[in-house]
């Protein structure tokens, strides 16, 4: 029987299990970074520029962290 703290434990790192799940599955590390070209609208962009400058995050990151909370497998 598992302990509370470990059933905690399991399920706040559950994404980083799933993620070595698929590295076994398909031989890709699923955190490597990819250059893709998007088309954004100029306006999308500001607000990229502004965001990142404000927090001192690069623009990748905020876009990575915007898709995770945004798209739903």
């Amino acid at each position: 029987m598992l302990s509370q703290d470990l059933r905690r434990i399991m399920k706040e790192n559950e994404k980083y299990a799933k993620m070595l799940e698929e590295y076994d599955r398909t031989g890709e590390f699923p955190l490597d970074k990819i250059r893709r070209s998007f088309t954004l609208k100029r306006m999308t962009v500001n607000r990229l520029k502004a965001a990142s400058s404000k927090t001192g995050k690069s623009m990748s990151s905020i876009i990575d962290k915007v898709v995770d909370e945004c798209v739903k497998e």
